[in-house]
Protein backbone atom coordinates (compact mmCIF):
# COMPACT_ATOMS: atom_id res chain seq x y z
CA UNK A 1 0.00 0.00 0.00
CA UNK A 2 2.91 2.68 1.07
CA UNK A 3 4.31 1.77 -2.46
CA UNK A 4 1.42 2.38 -4.32
CA UNK A 5 1.32 5.71 -2.48
CA UNK A 6 4.72 6.67 -3.48
CA UNK A 7 3.90 5.45 -6.89
CA UNK A 8 1.12 7.63 -7.20
CA UNK A 9 2.47 10.62 -5.66
CA UNK A 10 5.57 10.14 -8.17
CA UNK A 11 3.14 10.25 -11.54
CA UNK A 12 1.19 13.21 -9.73
CA UNK A 13 4.34 15.11 -9.51
CA UNK A 14 5.78 14.58 -12.70
CA UNK A 15 2.95 15.20 -14.45
CA UNK A 16 2.38 18.64 -12.71
CA UNK A 17 5.45 19.36 -14.37
CA UNK A 18 4.00 19.08 -17.39
CA UNK A 19 1.57 21.50 -16.90
CA UNK A 20 4.15 23.76 -15.93
CA UNK A 21 4.41 24.72 -19.64
CA UNK A 22 1.72 27.32 -19.50
CA UNK A 23 2.55 28.59 -16.08
CA UNK A 24 3.79 32.20 -15.46
CA UNK A 25 3.36 32.99 -19.66
CA UNK A 26 6.35 30.57 -19.65
CA UNK A 27 5.80 27.77 -22.56
CA UNK A 28 8.85 25.20 -22.98
CA UNK A 29 7.60 22.54 -25.72
CA UNK A 30 8.54 19.06 -23.46
CA UNK A 31 7.45 17.15 -20.86
CA UNK A 32 9.63 16.84 -17.69
CA UNK A 33 9.51 13.07 -17.00
CA UNK A 34 11.50 10.76 -14.22
CA UNK A 35 12.94 9.53 -17.31
CA UNK A 36 13.74 12.90 -18.97
CA UNK A 37 14.69 15.13 -16.04
CA UNK A 38 16.23 18.15 -16.12
CA UNK A 39 19.05 18.22 -18.89
CA UNK A 40 19.52 21.32 -20.15
CA UNK A 41 18.96 25.19 -19.10
CA UNK A 42 15.52 25.56 -20.78
CA UNK A 43 14.00 22.61 -18.55
CA UNK A 44 16.18 24.29 -15.40
CA UNK A 45 14.11 27.28 -15.45
CA UNK A 46 10.90 25.16 -16.44
CA UNK A 47 11.43 22.97 -13.40
CA UNK A 48 11.89 26.02 -10.98
CA UNK A 49 8.85 27.66 -12.96
CA UNK A 50 6.81 24.70 -11.86
CA UNK A 51 7.74 24.91 -7.87
CA UNK A 52 5.05 28.29 -8.20
CA UNK A 53 2.80 26.46 -9.85
CA UNK A 54 2.17 24.05 -6.92
CA UNK A 55 1.26 27.02 -5.17
CA UNK A 56 -2.26 27.38 -7.45
CA UNK A 57 -4.41 26.10 -4.37
CA UNK A 58 -5.92 27.12 -1.64
CA UNK A 59 -3.32 25.52 1.18
CA UNK A 60 -0.91 28.44 -0.36
CA UNK A 61 -3.70 31.16 0.06
CA UNK A 62 -6.70 31.33 1.93
CA UNK A 63 -7.20 28.01 3.65
CA UNK A 64 -3.97 28.81 5.71
CA UNK A 65 -4.42 32.34 6.12
CA UNK A 66 -8.13 31.94 7.58
CA UNK A 67 -6.98 29.62 9.56
CA UNK A 68 -4.04 31.54 11.42
CA UNK A 69 -6.39 34.08 11.89
CA UNK A 70 -8.67 31.79 13.47
CA UNK A 71 -6.30 30.69 15.62
CA UNK A 72 -5.27 34.26 16.75
CA UNK A 73 -8.61 34.49 17.87
CA UNK A 74 -9.58 37.40 15.48
CA UNK A 75 -12.35 35.35 13.76
CA UNK A 76 -13.42 32.13 14.25
CA UNK A 77 -14.16 30.74 10.75
CA UNK A 78 -11.81 27.75 9.72
CA UNK A 79 -12.60 25.30 12.54
CA UNK A 80 -13.51 24.88 16.16
CA UNK A 81 -9.72 22.77 16.49
CA UNK A 82 -7.79 25.89 15.19
CA UNK A 83 -9.94 28.37 17.33
CA UNK A 84 -8.90 26.23 20.46
CA UNK A 85 -5.83 25.19 19.14
CA UNK A 86 -7.70 21.67 20.37
CA UNK A 87 -6.30 19.76 17.04
CA UNK A 88 -4.87 16.21 17.62
CA UNK A 89 -3.20 13.47 14.92
CA UNK A 90 -6.46 11.85 14.98
CA UNK A 91 -8.53 14.62 14.52
CA UNK A 92 -6.57 16.22 12.16
CA UNK A 93 -6.06 20.14 11.19
CA UNK A 94 -3.75 21.03 8.91
CA UNK A 95 -3.76 17.67 6.88
CA UNK A 96 -4.33 18.65 3.55
CA UNK A 97 -2.00 21.84 4.24
CA UNK A 98 0.88 19.53 5.10
CA UNK A 99 0.26 18.09 1.81
CA UNK A 100 0.63 20.83 -0.18
CA UNK A 101 3.46 22.09 1.42
CA UNK A 102 5.18 18.81 0.70
CA UNK A 103 4.50 18.85 -3.10
CA UNK A 104 5.37 22.01 -3.39
CA UNK A 105 9.16 20.90 -1.56
CA UNK A 106 9.14 17.55 -3.64
CA UNK A 107 9.17 20.12 -6.52
CA UNK A 108 11.75 22.50 -5.21
CA UNK A 109 13.78 19.56 -4.40
CA UNK A 110 13.34 17.99 -8.01
CA UNK A 111 14.79 21.55 -9.50
CA UNK A 112 17.56 22.20 -7.48
CA UNK A 113 18.72 18.45 -7.42
CA UNK A 114 18.81 18.68 -11.06
CA UNK A 115 20.35 22.33 -11.31
CA UNK A 116 23.11 20.86 -9.29
CA UNK A 117 23.79 18.04 -11.60
CA UNK A 118 24.19 19.93 -14.77
CA UNK A 119 27.52 20.51 -15.43
CA UNK A 120 28.93 24.23 -16.09
CA UNK A 121 28.60 23.74 -19.71
CA UNK A 122 24.65 23.68 -19.93
CA UNK A 123 24.37 27.50 -18.43
CA UNK A 124 26.06 30.82 -20.28
CA UNK A 125 28.08 31.32 -17.15
CA UNK A 126 28.30 30.32 -13.37
CA UNK A 127 26.48 34.00 -12.39
CA UNK A 128 23.16 32.70 -14.90
CA UNK A 129 23.85 28.84 -13.03
CA UNK A 130 23.79 30.36 -9.08
CA UNK A 131 20.94 32.86 -10.14
CA UNK A 132 18.56 30.25 -10.90
CA UNK A 133 20.02 28.23 -8.14
CA UNK A 134 19.55 30.95 -5.67
CA UNK A 135 16.17 31.70 -6.69
CA UNK A 136 15.39 27.97 -6.25
CA UNK A 137 16.52 27.51 -3.09
CA UNK A 138 14.63 30.90 -1.78
CA UNK A 139 12.04 29.35 -3.09
CA UNK A 140 12.60 26.25 -0.21
CA UNK A 141 13.87 27.99 2.34
CA UNK A 142 10.48 29.77 2.06
CA UNK A 143 8.46 26.44 1.70
CA UNK A 144 10.55 25.18 4.63
CA UNK A 145 9.66 27.91 6.66
CA UNK A 146 6.11 27.81 6.52
CA UNK A 147 6.33 23.79 7.42
CA UNK A 148 8.31 25.12 10.71
CA UNK A 149 6.41 27.58 11.10
CA UNK A 150 2.72 25.44 11.04
CA UNK A 151 3.75 22.42 12.16
CA UNK A 152 6.85 22.60 14.15
CA UNK A 153 8.54 24.20 17.45
CA UNK A 154 10.11 27.78 15.46
CA UNK A 155 10.01 29.75 18.64
CA UNK A 156 12.02 26.75 20.62
CA UNK A 157 16.01 26.93 21.17
CA UNK A 158 17.79 24.91 18.76
CA UNK A 159 18.33 21.43 21.13
CA UNK A 160 14.80 21.03 20.66
CA UNK A 161 13.87 18.12 18.98
CA UNK A 162 10.50 19.30 17.30
CA UNK A 163 11.73 20.95 13.87
CA UNK A 164 11.16 19.88 10.29
CA UNK A 165 10.29 16.25 8.86
CA UNK A 166 13.66 17.04 6.43
CA UNK A 167 13.51 16.30 3.23
CA UNK A 168 16.17 17.54 0.59
CA UNK A 169 15.41 15.26 -2.41
CA UNK A 170 12.52 13.97 -4.79
CA UNK A 171 10.49 11.60 -3.32
CA UNK A 172 11.58 8.56 -4.28
CA UNK A 173 10.92 4.92 -3.06
CA UNK A 174 13.86 4.60 -1.51
CA UNK A 175 13.66 7.60 0.44
CA UNK A 176 9.98 7.49 2.11
CA UNK A 177 11.54 7.62 5.75
CA UNK A 178 12.67 11.35 6.67
CA UNK A 179 14.23 11.66 9.91
CA UNK A 180 12.66 15.04 11.98
CA UNK A 181 15.68 17.36 12.73
CA UNK A 182 15.63 19.52 15.36
CA UNK A 183 14.65 23.08 15.31
CA UNK A 184 18.29 24.98 15.62
CA UNK A 185 19.73 21.78 12.72
CA UNK A 186 16.16 23.65 10.98
CA UNK A 187 17.21 26.85 11.02
CA UNK A 188 20.65 25.86 9.83
CA UNK A 189 19.42 24.56 6.72
CA UNK A 190 16.79 27.56 6.05
CA UNK A 191 19.46 29.76 6.31
CA UNK A 192 21.75 28.26 3.97
CA UNK A 193 19.23 28.27 1.63
CA UNK A 194 18.79 32.17 2.12
CA UNK A 195 22.01 33.27 2.66
CA UNK A 196 23.10 31.42 -1.09
CA UNK A 197 19.75 33.18 -2.64
CA UNK A 198 20.93 36.63 -1.02
CA UNK A 199 24.47 36.18 -2.86
CA UNK A 200 23.44 34.62 -5.73
CA UNK A 201 19.44 35.25 -6.68
CA UNK A 202 18.29 37.83 -9.01
CA UNK A 203 17.83 41.18 -8.33
CA UNK A 204 13.78 41.99 -7.72
CA UNK A 205 11.75 42.10 -11.53
CA UNK A 206 8.86 40.88 -10.93
CA UNK A 207 6.47 40.07 -7.92
CA UNK A 208 4.93 36.77 -9.48
CA UNK A 209 8.95 35.43 -8.87
CA UNK A 210 11.17 35.17 -5.62
CA UNK A 211 13.86 37.18 -5.36
CA UNK A 212 16.78 38.55 -3.78
CA UNK A 213 15.39 40.94 -1.81
CA UNK A 214 12.33 38.54 -0.79
CA UNK A 215 14.84 36.18 0.48
CA UNK A 216 16.30 38.97 2.81
CA UNK A 217 13.04 39.40 4.05
CA UNK A 218 11.81 36.28 4.48
CA UNK A 219 15.54 35.72 6.63
CA UNK A 220 14.49 39.23 8.44
CA UNK A 221 10.56 37.56 9.78
CA UNK A 222 12.07 34.22 10.61
CA UNK A 223 14.44 35.92 12.61
CA UNK A 224 11.61 38.43 14.33
CA UNK A 225 9.26 35.55 14.74
CA UNK A 226 11.68 33.56 17.08
CA UNK A 227 13.70 36.05 18.37
CA UNK A 228 11.21 38.43 19.11
CA UNK A 229 9.30 35.60 21.06
CA UNK A 230 12.73 34.74 22.90
CA UNK A 231 13.60 38.25 23.30
CA UNK A 232 16.95 38.07 21.73
CA UNK A 233 18.41 40.80 20.72
CA UNK A 234 21.35 40.03 17.97
CA UNK A 235 19.21 38.46 16.09
CA UNK A 236 16.86 41.18 15.66
CA UNK A 237 19.27 43.67 15.01
CA UNK A 238 20.53 41.66 12.07
CA UNK A 239 17.06 41.72 10.79
CA UNK A 240 16.89 45.45 11.06
CA UNK A 241 19.70 45.38 9.13
CA UNK A 242 18.06 43.34 5.78
CA UNK A 243 14.92 45.11 6.08
CA UNK A 244 16.98 48.48 5.96
CA UNK A 245 19.04 47.26 2.71
CA UNK A 246 15.52 46.28 0.91
CA UNK A 247 14.24 49.70 2.00
CA UNK A 248 17.25 51.43 0.89
CA UNK A 249 17.76 49.07 -2.22
CA UNK A 250 13.97 49.34 -3.77
CA UNK A 251 13.54 50.39 -6.95
CA UNK A 252 10.99 51.77 -9.35
CA UNK A 253 9.03 48.72 -10.18
CA UNK A 254 8.79 47.87 -6.04
CA UNK A 255 7.19 50.92 -3.65
CA UNK A 256 4.42 51.81 -1.79
CA UNK A 257 1.21 53.09 -3.69
CA UNK A 258 -0.23 56.19 -2.06
CA UNK A 259 -3.97 54.40 -2.49
CA UNK A 260 -4.54 51.34 -0.62
CA UNK A 261 -7.73 51.40 -2.61
CA UNK A 262 -5.51 51.10 -6.01
CA UNK A 263 -3.59 48.01 -4.24
CA UNK A 264 -6.39 45.42 -4.20
CA UNK A 265 -7.52 47.11 -7.34
CA UNK A 266 -4.69 46.14 -9.10
CA UNK A 267 -4.09 42.57 -7.35
CA UNK A 268 -0.85 41.11 -8.38
CA UNK A 269 -0.41 44.15 -10.18
CA UNK A 270 0.18 46.10 -7.66
CA UNK A 271 3.98 47.68 -7.80
CA UNK A 272 3.68 47.45 -4.30
CA UNK A 273 3.99 43.63 -4.18
CA UNK A 274 7.23 41.69 -3.49
CA UNK A 275 5.75 38.34 -3.76
CA UNK A 276 2.28 37.68 -4.97
CA UNK A 277 0.68 34.81 -5.75
CA UNK A 278 -0.54 35.23 -9.81
CA UNK A 279 -3.07 32.95 -11.43
CA UNK A 280 -2.45 32.50 -14.81
CA UNK A 281 -5.74 33.20 -17.03
CA UNK A 282 -6.27 29.58 -18.13
CA UNK A 283 -9.81 29.56 -17.76
CA UNK A 284 -9.13 28.37 -13.86
CA UNK A 285 -8.53 31.22 -12.04
CA UNK A 286 -11.82 31.16 -9.55
CA UNK A 287 -11.09 27.66 -8.62
CA UNK A 288 -7.33 28.44 -8.35
CA UNK A 289 -8.12 31.11 -6.08
CA UNK A 290 -8.97 28.44 -3.48
CA UNK A 291 -12.43 27.76 -1.31
CA UNK A 292 -11.82 30.48 1.26
CA UNK A 293 -10.92 33.69 -0.44
CA UNK A 294 -13.18 33.49 -3.28
CA UNK A 295 -16.46 31.46 -1.27
CA UNK A 296 -16.01 30.75 2.28
CA UNK A 297 -14.97 34.33 4.02
CA UNK A 298 -18.33 35.75 1.63
CA UNK A 299 -20.41 33.21 4.26
CA UNK A 300 -19.16 34.30 7.14
CA UNK A 301 -19.24 37.91 6.98
CA UNK A 302 -22.68 39.80 7.79
CA UNK A 303 -25.72 38.83 5.85
CA UNK A 304 -27.60 41.96 4.22
CA UNK A 305 -29.89 43.53 5.39
CA UNK A 306 -28.44 43.67 8.63
CA UNK A 307 -31.05 42.02 11.52
CA UNK A 308 -32.11 44.86 13.67
CA UNK A 309 -29.11 46.09 16.59
CA UNK A 310 -26.62 44.32 13.80
CA UNK A 311 -23.56 45.32 12.96
CA UNK A 312 -20.71 45.44 9.84
CA UNK A 313 -18.28 43.52 11.34
CA UNK A 314 -17.24 41.93 8.11
CA UNK A 315 -17.04 38.19 10.49
CA UNK A 316 -14.64 40.17 12.60
CA UNK A 317 -14.76 38.29 16.37
CA UNK A 318 -12.12 41.35 17.93
CA UNK A 319 -10.65 44.14 16.64
CA UNK A 320 -14.07 45.37 15.10
CA UNK A 321 -13.56 48.42 17.05
CA UNK A 322 -10.17 48.81 15.86
CA UNK A 323 -10.92 48.38 12.34
CA UNK A 324 -14.11 50.65 11.69
CA UNK A 325 -12.74 54.21 12.87
CA UNK A 326 -9.66 53.63 10.09
CA UNK A 327 -9.46 54.81 6.77
CA UNK A 328 -8.59 50.80 5.50
CA UNK A 329 -12.15 49.74 6.80
CA UNK A 330 -14.00 50.68 3.85
CA UNK A 331 -11.07 49.34 1.32
CA UNK A 332 -10.74 46.12 3.10
CA UNK A 333 -14.19 45.53 3.65
CA UNK A 334 -17.75 45.76 1.77
CA UNK A 335 -20.56 44.17 0.33
CA UNK A 336 -20.13 41.15 -1.88
CA UNK A 337 -22.88 39.08 -3.74
CA UNK A 338 -22.95 35.41 -2.32
CA UNK A 339 -20.98 32.83 -4.49
CA UNK A 340 -23.84 30.49 -5.16
CA UNK A 341 -26.08 31.39 -8.53
CA UNK A 342 -29.27 30.65 -6.71
CA UNK A 343 -28.17 33.18 -3.51
CA UNK A 344 -28.69 36.59 -4.91
CA UNK A 345 -28.00 37.63 -0.57
CA UNK A 346 -24.81 40.08 -0.27
CA UNK A 347 -22.76 39.99 2.94
CA UNK A 348 -20.46 42.18 3.97
CA UNK A 349 -17.03 40.81 4.20
CA UNK A 350 -13.27 41.39 3.48
CA UNK A 351 -14.06 42.70 -0.32
CA UNK A 352 -10.09 43.50 -0.36
CA UNK A 353 -9.72 39.20 -0.96
CA UNK A 354 -12.96 38.35 -2.19
CA UNK A 355 -13.18 40.61 -5.01
CA UNK A 356 -16.67 40.16 -6.42
CA UNK A 357 -16.98 36.45 -5.35
CA UNK A 358 -16.47 33.59 -7.11
CA UNK A 359 -19.93 33.70 -8.85
CA UNK A 360 -20.24 37.79 -9.71
CA UNK A 361 -16.66 37.51 -10.45
CA UNK A 362 -16.68 35.38 -13.29
CA UNK A 363 -20.31 36.63 -14.43
CA UNK A 364 -18.64 40.73 -14.08
CA UNK A 365 -17.81 42.68 -17.28
CA UNK A 366 -15.22 42.95 -17.16
CA UNK A 367 -14.48 39.65 -15.31
CA UNK A 368 -12.93 39.89 -12.58
CA UNK A 369 -10.85 36.72 -11.25
CA UNK A 370 -7.74 38.28 -9.68
CA UNK A 371 -7.64 36.38 -6.89
CA UNK A 372 -4.13 37.23 -5.65
CA UNK A 373 -2.53 36.06 -2.22
CA UNK A 374 -0.30 39.29 -1.20
CA UNK A 375 2.68 36.81 0.54
CA UNK A 376 4.30 40.39 0.81
CA UNK A 377 3.66 43.85 0.30
CA UNK A 378 6.15 47.44 0.55
CA UNK A 379 3.70 48.34 3.70
CA UNK A 380 4.99 45.69 5.36
CA UNK A 381 8.65 46.70 5.70
CA UNK A 382 7.03 49.94 7.47
CA UNK A 383 5.98 47.82 9.97
CA UNK A 384 8.31 45.33 10.63
CA UNK A 385 11.15 48.45 10.94
CA UNK A 386 9.11 49.82 13.18
CA UNK A 387 8.98 46.62 15.39
CA UNK A 388 12.16 46.13 14.93
CA UNK A 389 13.69 49.06 15.90
CA UNK A 390 11.02 49.09 19.32
CA UNK A 391 12.88 45.92 19.96
CA UNK A 392 16.44 47.02 19.51
CA UNK A 393 16.13 50.13 21.96
CA UNK A 394 14.81 52.91 19.75
CA UNK A 395 12.75 55.22 21.51
CA UNK A 396 8.98 55.63 21.27
CA UNK A 397 9.42 58.20 18.80
CA UNK A 398 12.18 56.68 16.77
CA UNK A 399 10.14 53.05 16.85
CA UNK A 400 6.42 54.58 15.45
CA UNK A 401 8.03 57.02 13.02
CA UNK A 402 8.10 54.26 10.33
CA UNK A 403 4.45 53.68 10.52
CA UNK A 404 3.82 56.93 10.86
CA UNK A 405 5.30 57.38 7.30
CA UNK A 406 3.82 55.01 5.96
CA UNK A 407 0.50 56.70 6.88
CA UNK A 408 1.63 59.77 5.96
CA UNK A 409 2.51 58.16 2.29
CA UNK A 410 -1.01 56.75 1.76
CA UNK A 411 -2.17 60.19 0.63
CA UNK A 412 -5.36 59.16 -0.97
CA UNK A 413 -6.40 57.61 2.43
CA UNK A 414 -6.84 60.44 5.62
CA UNK A 415 -4.29 58.82 8.78
CA UNK A 416 -4.11 60.14 11.95
CA UNK A 417 -0.36 59.97 12.84
CA UNK A 418 0.10 57.80 15.57
CA UNK A 419 1.67 59.43 19.13
CA UNK A 420 2.15 56.55 21.89
CA UNK A 421 3.52 57.60 25.16
CA UNK A 422 5.24 55.08 26.26
CA UNK A 423 6.73 51.62 25.46
CA UNK A 424 3.30 49.73 26.18
CA UNK A 425 1.34 52.08 23.92
CA UNK A 426 4.07 51.76 21.59
CA UNK A 427 4.12 48.07 21.62
CA UNK A 428 0.43 48.16 21.15
CA UNK A 429 0.17 50.55 18.65
CA UNK A 430 2.41 48.34 16.55
CA UNK A 431 0.51 45.25 16.87
CA UNK A 432 -2.80 46.77 16.11
CA UNK A 433 -1.28 48.41 13.09
CA UNK A 434 0.24 44.57 12.04
CA UNK A 435 -4.05 43.29 12.03
CA UNK A 436 -5.55 46.65 10.71
CA UNK A 437 -2.43 46.46 7.62
CA UNK A 438 -2.54 42.80 6.93
CA UNK A 439 -5.42 41.01 8.29
CA UNK A 440 -6.26 37.46 6.48
CA UNK A 441 -3.53 38.16 3.74
CA UNK A 442 -0.14 36.54 5.04
CA UNK A 443 -0.43 35.50 8.91
CA UNK A 444 1.02 38.05 9.96
CA UNK A 445 -1.53 38.98 12.66
CA UNK A 446 -1.33 35.26 13.89
CA UNK A 447 2.27 35.69 14.89
CA UNK A 448 2.16 39.01 15.97
CA UNK A 449 -0.59 37.87 18.93
CA UNK A 450 2.00 35.41 20.17
CA UNK A 451 4.98 37.83 20.65
CA UNK A 452 3.37 40.65 21.24
CA UNK A 453 1.96 41.07 24.95
CA UNK A 454 -1.39 42.80 26.77
CA UNK A 455 -1.17 42.81 31.00
CA UNK A 456 2.04 40.49 30.49
CA UNK A 457 0.34 37.87 28.55
CA UNK A 458 0.31 37.16 24.59
CA UNK A 459 -2.43 39.20 22.97
CA UNK A 460 -3.76 36.10 21.82
CA UNK A 461 -4.80 35.58 25.55
CA UNK A 462 -6.92 38.92 25.67
CA UNK A 463 -8.15 38.04 22.26
CA UNK A 464 -9.14 34.76 23.24
CA UNK A 465 -10.88 36.21 26.75
CA UNK A 466 -8.08 35.12 28.94
CA UNK A 467 -7.85 31.78 27.17
CA UNK A 468 -5.25 29.36 29.37
CA UNK A 469 -1.98 30.03 26.69
CA UNK A 470 0.43 26.91 25.90
CA UNK A 471 2.80 27.77 23.46
CA UNK A 472 2.96 24.21 22.39
CA UNK A 473 -0.25 24.36 21.03
CA UNK A 474 -0.27 27.07 17.95
CA UNK A 475 1.36 24.76 15.79
CA UNK A 476 -0.79 22.00 14.42
CA UNK A 477 0.23 18.52 14.54
CA UNK A 478 2.79 16.36 12.12
CA UNK A 479 -0.64 14.28 10.47
CA UNK A 480 -1.76 10.98 11.00
CA UNK A 481 -0.74 9.63 7.80
CA UNK A 482 2.66 11.03 7.89
CA UNK A 483 2.91 9.24 11.16
CA UNK A 484 2.00 5.97 9.89
CA UNK A 485 4.06 5.87 7.32
CA UNK A 486 6.92 7.36 7.98
CA UNK A 487 8.41 5.62 11.26
CA UNK A 488 11.54 7.98 11.12
CA UNK A 489 8.91 11.39 12.15
CA UNK A 490 7.60 11.63 15.61
CA UNK A 491 4.42 13.60 17.14
CA UNK A 492 4.82 17.17 19.05
CA UNK A 493 4.36 16.61 22.48
CA UNK A 494 0.19 16.42 23.76
CA UNK A 495 -0.98 16.44 20.12
CA UNK A 496 -0.80 12.14 19.85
Amino acid sequence: MKKLTIHMFLVLFFASLVGCEKYLDQQPKFALTESNGITNYAKAKAAVNGIYSTFRNDSWSGALYVAQTTKAGFINFSSVADYNLSYTQESGGGSAIWSAFYRSLNAANFAITGIEALPQTAFTNNEQRNSLLGEAKAVRAWINLNILWNFGYWWAEDASPYGLVFRDKPASLDNVRAPRISVGESYRIINEDLDFAIQHASQFDSPRYISKQFAQVLKAKALLYRSGYRNETEPLKQALTLINNVMEQASSKFQLQSDLAQVYQRSWESPENLFVKYLEDDGSRTSAGGYWYTYGIIYQGNTLPLAPGGARTAGLRYGTDWFTGDPRWPIATGEVRAPETWDNTFRYTFKKLARLGSYQGKVNSPVDEKYATYYFRFAELYLLKAELLARTGASVAQAIAPINELRQKRTAQAFNLLQPGNQEQLYDAIFKEIFLELCLENGSEFFASIRFKKDNQPWIVAIKDGLTFDITRVSWPIPNSEIINNPAAFQNPGQE
